[in-house]
C-alpha cells in the first residue's frame, strides 16, 4: 500500500484552503479539509462551496494515483466534470474527510468518486468527477504559496449576516442588500471577491477577479474555485426564491468546465438563473463567462426550499 503523498505536490487553492492529502491504495485517497469561520456563506453557514477545492482533489487526485500506479507516469490533468450531492448538513466548526476512489482511466479521461464524512461519520456529500488530460506543462512556481496576496497569511473572516436581521425580511431583500452592501455577504463572498452586479427574483448577476491563489499549475483558475464561484451564486439565486422566515439548501449542484479563465485575471461574470421553482424544490442553471462572452463553466443544481414559520 503507497502512503507516501511526495509524487504529488500540493497547488495553492489546496494549500490555501488547508487540504491533507495521502495516498491510501493503489487507486485511493484521503483527504480532509477544516472549516469554520474563513469558509461560511452569509447566514453563518458551510455550504459545498465551502469545500469546493475539496471537492475537485477528492476525484482528480484519485484518478492521477491510480494512472501513476498503473504506468508510472502522471500527465497533467483538469477536471471537465463534477457533480456533487450533500447528505447530512455540512459541520460548521471542525473538518470534512474522506476517500476518492478512481473508478476509470485511459490515455486521455478519467473518472472517479468520492464520499466525504463530518467529525462524527456522518456521510455530508458524495462526489463523481471526470477528468481530462491535457498538453500544457504545469509550473512549479505555482505549486507554492501565493505570498502576494493577503489572504495567503489568513485574515481575519469577514463577518456574517445577523440571524435576526435575516429572519425578519424576505430572501430577495436579504440578496439586494448584499448587493447594495447593507447586509454582509459573508466571509466566503469576501474570501471569493465576489461583487453582485444585479438582482431579480430568480435572477442573481456578479463579478469575481481571479487572484493568483486561485491558480492551479498551469495558471488558469482551479475547478474547485470554479465550484465555489458558481455555488455561492446558485445559492443566492434559490433565496431570492424565498419568503420571510424561509430558507433554502442546495441539494446538488453538477459543473461542466468548459475552458480555463487565468489567474491571476480579468474579472469573469457569473450568472444564476432558476428555470424551474415549485414549493420545496427549484432547479438553477449558472454560466460563468468572460467580459468578451467565453463561456469557461455552465452549471445546474438543485436547491430545496423551506417555508417560514
Amino acid at each position: 500500500m503507497i502512503t507516501d503523498a511526495a509524487p504529488f505536490p500540493l497547488d495553492r487553492p489546496t494549500t490555501f484552503t488547508g487540504i491533507g492529502l495521502s495516498i491510501a491504495g493503489d487507486n485511493e485517497i484521503a483527504v480532509s479539509q477544516p472549516v469554520g469561520p474563513r469558509y461560511l456563506d452569509h447566514r453563518g453557514q458551510t455550504t459545498i462551496g465551502s469545500v469546493g477545492v475539496l471537492t475537485d482533489v477528492s476525484v482528480g487526485a484519485a484518478v492521477a494515483v491510480a494512472r501513476l500506479h498503473a504506468t508510472g507516469e502522471r500527465p497533467q490533468s483538469v477536471m471537465s466534470q463534477i457533480t456533487a450531492s450533500t447528505a447530512h448538513p455540512f459541520p460548521v466548526t471542525g473538518a470534512v474527510s474522506g476517500r476518492g476512489r478512481s473508478v476509470y482511466f485511459d490515455d486521455t479521461t478519467g473518472l472517479a468518486e468520492a464520499t466525504l464524512f463530518d467529525d462524527d461519520g456522518n456521510p455530508v456529500m458524495h462526489l463523481t468527477g471526470r477528468s481530462i488530460v491535457v498538453g500544457r506543462a504545469p509550473s512549479d512556481a505555482l505549486r507554492a504559496p501565493d505570498v502576494t496576496h493577503a489572504a495567503a497569511t489568513g485574515p481575519e473572516p469577514g463577518p456574517c449576516a445577523d440571524p435576526g436581521v435575516l429572519a425578519e425580511l424576505g430572501g430577495l431583500e436579504i440578496v439586494a442588500g448584499i448587493a447594495a452592501e447593507t447586509v454582509p455577504r459573508g466571509p466566503l463572498a469576501e474570501l471569493l471577491g465576489l461583487t453582485l452586479t444585479a438582482v431579480e427574483h430568480g435572477t442573481v448577476q456578479g463579478e469575481i477577479v481571479p487572484l493568483a491563489w486561485m491558480a492551479n499549475p498551469i495558471a488558469s483558475v482551479h475547478g474547485g474555485v470554479l465550484m465555489s464561484m458558481a455555488e455561492i451564486v446558485s445559492g443566492l439565486a434559490a433565496q431570492t426564491l424565498t419568503c420571510v422566515g424561509g430558507r433554502y439548501r442546495l441539494l446538488q449542484i453538477s459543473a461542466d468546465y468548459l475552458r480555463s479563465p487565468a489567474a491571476p485575471g480579468p474579472a469573469v461574470q457569473i450568472k444564476s438563473e432558476v428555470t424551474r421553482a415549485g414549493r420545496r424544490l427549484a432547479s438553477i442553471e449558472t454560466v460563468i463567462c468572460g467580459a468578451d462572452g467565453t463561456v469557461y463553466v455552465r452549471a445546474r443544481a438543485n436547491a430545496q426550499l423551506f417555508p417560514g414559520v
